[in-house]
């Protein structure tokens, strides 16, 4: 986890290896149902149907950006193997 004054940033894979004692999976997908992103569809589409899949098969790692304004998701970063 990586923090800066307006937003913290979590790498999935902290979720899926069990790292962050709060999260798992279900979570993980419960989180990534709500996001959207009007600019780029392919990046909502992404997040929601294939970024688990891609980090558990270490394919790439995607990093979930939070306000600490708000808690809220505020974007989706990946990054590829």
């Amino acid at each position: 986890m990586q923090e800066t004054n307006k937003y913290t940033v979590f790498n999935i894979r902290e979720y899926l290896n069990g790292q962050n004692g709060e999260l798992g999976e279900d979570e993980l997908f419960q989180i990534l149902s709500e996001f959207s992103c009007e600019k780029n569809k392919d990046v909502e589409r992404f997040a929601k149907n294939q970024s688990v899949e891609f980090a558990k098969k270490q394919q790439s790692v995607t990093y979930l950006v939070f306000s600490t304004e708000d808690a809220e998701l505020a974007s989706v970063r990946r990054r590829t193997c």
